[in-house]
């Protein structure tokens, strides 16, 4: 049996559940009969201090230590694995951003760099350590000297466990003054198959693969029996992109009697909803739909590879509102080819889908990852390669969980991507992109000012309606 510490770095901005794949690898590696503790420096109730992991790993003392890193704390998970050196036999480093660049973790301190999912792999690594052998050769694990090839793909996500049987691994505390509740959501299917050029999906691939309906009403109920869940986020990046499958797992959670009144919501392309299914999807739970649209102009749309046309959304927004379910509508700005006459275009949609749309994706100026085509195209041009190592590209944001109303909505009305100018706009494009972006956050706030008036005209406590809309809105990246 292996001791594994597993870390989050700090986040520039924190987070109010567990990172639902660092879970899935502390479920696979519980499972397999190893210790497992679960080190969250991005919770919206820790400190955050890199101090914190050296101490934990010091009284643990891990015989493996792994980090999940985004793009936006890579640079200082890369100084905290400077100060873990030797307090484990390996270092390994994991998550979106080491499956877009592997090698870079490698000259930054970690031992082993892990591209694509990482439940296999990380109990591979702990059975080697546990047994004291060689670090065992894989698709998708580098090291010195070691070149992983293509990032590792799973098939047969039926097998995984369930990520509630890592909620033991994590401090309640660090989240919420009560118990622990859905903490990271579930995923029914992992994968995407559009090519959007600005997407960092990296670590669950283009390939579109899902669970068994049986699999994920399984989870739902261990939910409902363990910990009384009866809200359900389902974070797939396509929650409808295999029409058929979606249909039966709408089927499978109505037939479950332990299910009934339970409710859920999901993400979606909005050219992947059709409006004779969403009768359906209401039926079975589903309170509310979060659409990634992105653009309001034909020409960006193609440009961006999104594949979809803004009637198309619209038709499916309008739809789902009609089916009494919740919409957020997700907009991003400041495409390198997007002027001033695209991005009044994409200001008139939103205008127009104002009134079928509860809340928009908050603020959303262009943010180029590593790994995508955007950046591939644009980081030499531009000036930006490698930008997350700089530290005045990555700046801490405010915890908004303890702002006042009027700060958090003078927050929300300035992006600070926009100063960031990582395509070098025009004084013009900037102007019109800063307009979308207090579009957005004032329509949000007329909304959440309604919703909150009519959560407390219905009940004592009165927040059931807010907490929805805001957990559904957070998948927006």
């Amino acid at each position: 049996m292996a001791r594994v510490l597993l870390i989050l770095p700090h986040l520039p901005q924190r987070m109010g559940t567990p990172y639902l794949g660092q879970q899935y690898v502390a479920s696979a590696l519980l499972a397999d009969g190893h210790e497992v503790r679960c080190l969250d420096l991005a919770a919206i109730r820790s400190e955050g201090r890199d101090e914190v992991a050296v101490e934990s790993a010091e009284r643990f003392r891990p015989d493996l230590i792994g980090m999940t890193l985004f793009t936006y704390n890579a640079r200082r998970g890369y100084a905290l694995a400077e100060r873990l050196d030797g307090l484990s036999r390996w270092r390994v480093a994991g998550g979106p951003h080491v499956t877009a660049v592997p090698d870079e973790p490698l000259a930054h301190g970690f031992d082993i760099a892990i591209a694509g999912e990482a439940e296999r792999l990380m109990v591979d690594l702990a059975r080697a350590c546990d047994g004291g052998d060689a670090m065992p050769v894989r698709p998708g694990v580098h090291s010195a000297g070691l070149d992983g090839g293509s990032h590792q793909t799973l098939d047969d996500l039926d097998a995984l466990p369930f990520p509630l049987e890592s909620y033991r691994c994590y401090e309640p505390g660090w989240y919420s003054e009560g118990a622990m509740v859905v903490p990271g959501g579930l995923m029914t299917s992992r994968g995407c198959p559009a090519r959007c050029t600005f997407c960092a999906n990296h670590v669950t691939g283009r390939v579109y693969r899902w669970r068994s309906s049986a699999n994920v009403v399984a989870e739902m109920k261990a939910l409902r029996e363990r910990h009384g869940v009866m809200h359900f986020p389902f974070w797939d990046d396509a929650f409808t992109a295999r029409r058929l499958r979606m249909l039966e797992l709408c089927d499978a959670i109505l037939a479950e009697p332990s299910l009934r009144g339970a409710t859920w919501t999901c993400i979606t392309p909005g050219n992947m909803v059709r409006a004779g299914d969403l009768a359906r999807m209401r039926e079975a739970g589903c309170v509310a739909i979060n659409f990634g649209i992105e653009s309001g102009d034909y020409n960006i749309l193609r440009v961006i590879q999104k594949g979809q046309k803004p009637e198309q959304v619209r038709a499916a927004v309008d739809a789902a509102k009609a089916a009494g379910m919740t919409t957020i509508v997700n907009f991003m700005f400041g495409f390198p080819e997007e002027g001033v006459a695209e991005l009044e275009n994409t200001r008139r949609f939103m205008d127009q889908l104002a009134p079928h749309t509860d809340y928009f994706n908050n603020r959303g100026v262009l943010v180029p990852m590593p790994g995508t085509a955007i950046y591939d195209r644009g980081h030499e041009r531009f000036g930006f390669t490698r930008w997350w190592l700089d530290a005045s590209r990555v700046v801490d944001e405010p915890n908004v969980h303890v702002l006042d109303p009027r700060a958090i909505q003078e927050y929300l009305e300035h992006d600070p991507t926009l100063d960031l100018d990582f395509f070098g706009y025009s004084s013009e494009v900037r102007a019109a992109i800063a307009e979308c972006v207090r579009f957005k956050a004032r329509h949000n706030a007329g909304t959440m000012g309604r919703l909150a008036s009519a959560a407390t005209r219905a009940s004592p406590v009165g927040s059931a309606p807010l907490d929805l809309i805001q957990n559904a809105a957070a998948s927006v990246g």
